[in-house]
């Protein structure tokens, strides 16, 4: 009887232990794996025939944290899922939206189906090899990002600064507006940093997201288009080298967007709001509410240190040029010393017609003693297909005879000034239809590094797309040559 009592006793521990740890005591059922792999579209069959030829991309990327991203893109329509998912050893189990696929693990293989109605497609996704996979890309062409096929990303309104490293090695650092989930169309500000190889390509660091919205504040729906220079910042007794205005926002129609700034000590942060300033141009000082407001700002620094010109859109004044001290941000009520709006005389469009140019980019050219602006001219050439609201060609042109910063606040501020067009960047130089949110390529404090090659990087998008055509813009390099 006792014994009987023991081996009751020893069975129900061992019972007890095995919940606790999940030992299985019989076995691995209860055993769960993770993947940290991406799987691409091996081939897809459909009755016999192969029909991988109707996906442009079919990829499903694990992470050892039980995540899983699935992009399709069959028949040119796009289909992304962030997913969970859980591994026994041999079959997947994907969940996302109370619906759950199921692969079956083989080898370096994941077989899956597919519903097109009422066919079954046989899907067989093929791991992809382990290790960095660097890519080297030339400046006048798209610098980074997924292809538009396989996702529902964007990356447009660059900010560029090219410098030298403690190595001698020409660094280009490029912040954008970015998407931080995929589908979803709401901005966050990202960063690469791009280093120039020796046979004169340019290979470009991972996404990091630098800035986001602010729940509960003034730029709790979207923050984006970013500029950035270097200088002297000195916030809540911590001195900054980097100064950020970036575009901020709460409405959900994209109206009373507003102008803000931030600092950093480093070019990918971590960035700080200067919360007690912001918005530093609000949409109430230029527009009426309901109104597109201010945003889309530029800088040049005016000293070195923390004078700066800062330039931005308004939805009544076109373009908006400010002066200002953010030396000390610790200032109460701190105010512009100027304010006036941009003249375009003599800007005209690739057709020779008179245009304004808007969402401009600014840099000041100390050696030929000309002030550049880039920006869009109004175009929609080709017309559009779908609803674009973005300009098809982006233009350069200067102010000559400025000698410094000073003369440039001068000129701007007596609106007495010309500009001289030096060309465009259109459909024929990118093979995009839609060229726009220009930047210039400038040396950190907001100048040209090269008076004989001025880089300029565009923002490039579709005309007609089957999902949206925000998902489309991708960063596009190209070459001025000055003579």
């Amino acid at each position: 009887m006792r014994k009987s009592i023991y081996k009751t006793v020893a069975a129900l521990l061992c019972a007890m232990l095995c919940a606790a740890f999940s030992l299985g005591c019989g076995g691995d059922n209860n055993k769960s794996e993770t993947i940290e792999a991406k799987y691409t579209l091996h081939s897809a069959m459909l009755n016999g025939s192969n029909v991988t030829g109707r996906f442009q991309s079919y990829t499903a990327a694990f992470t050892a944290s039980g995540d899983v991203r699935v992009v399709i893109g069959y028949l040119g329509s796009i289909t992304t899922r962030n997913a969970r998912y859980t591994f026994d050893g041999t079959t997947v189990r994907e969940t996302y939206q109370n619906q759950t696929y199921t692969y079956t693990a083989d080898g370096d293989m994941l077989r899956t189906t597919m519903q097109d109605f009422d066919d079954t497609i046989e899907i067989v996704l093929k791991k992809e090899a382990a290790g960095p996979q660097v890519q080297e890309v030339d400046f006048e062409g798209i610098l980074f990002g997924d292809d538009i096929s396989a996702c529902k990303v964007f990356n447009y309104c660059p900010a560029i600064i090219q410098e030298k490293d403690a190595d001698g090695r020409e660094v280009m650092h490029i912040w954008f507006c970015t998407n931080k989930d995929d589908g979803l169309i709401m901005d966050h500000i990202g960063y690469r940093k791009g280093i120039k190889q020796d046979n004169g390509k340019w290979v470009f660091g991972d996404l990091q997201i630098v800035l986001e919205p602010t729940a509960g504040t003034w730029d709790a729906r979207h923050t984006c288009d970013p500029a950035v220079i270097q200088g002297e910042f000195r916030l809540q007794g911590e001195q900054y080298s980097y100064l950020m205005a970036y575009l901020g926002c709460v409405t959900e129609d994209y109206s009373n967007n507003e102008t803000g700034i931030a600092v950093a000590k480093e070019p990918q942060g971590p960035w700080v709001k200067v919360d007690a300033l912001n918005p530093i141009v609000p949409w109430a000082d230029e527009c009426a509410s309901g109104q597109w407001g201010t945003g889309m700002p530029t800088l040049m620094s005016i000293d070195g240190k923390g004078e700066v010109l800062l330039t931005f859109q308004s939805s009544v004044r076109g373009t908006g040029v400010q002066r200002w001290d953010f030396s000390d941000l610790d200032v109460p009520e701190l105010q512009a010393e100027f304010t006036v709006s941009l003249t375009h005389n003599g800007i005209v469009n690739s057709a020779g017609q008179k245009c304004n140019v808007n969402i401009p980019d600014f840099a000041f050219d100390a050696q030929a003693e000309r002030l550049y602006v880039f920006g869009v001219t109004n175009e929609k050439n080709p017309p559009d297909v779908t609803t674009t609201r973005v300009n098809s060609h982006c233009v350069l042109a200067y102010i000559d005879h400025v000698k410094n910063m000073e003369e440039v606040c001068t000129v701007l501020q007596g609106g007495k000034y010309t500009w001289q067009v030096v060309g465009y960047v259109g459909p024929n130089d990118t093979g995009f239809e839609r060229n726009h949110n220009p930047g210039i390529v400038r040396d950190p404090y907001g100048r040209i590094p090269d008076s004989a090659k001025i880089g300029v990087i565009v923002t490039t998008g579709r005309n007609s797309w089957d999902n949206d055509n925000i998902f489309t813009y991708r960063l596009h390099g190209a070459y001025f040559d000055i003579t």
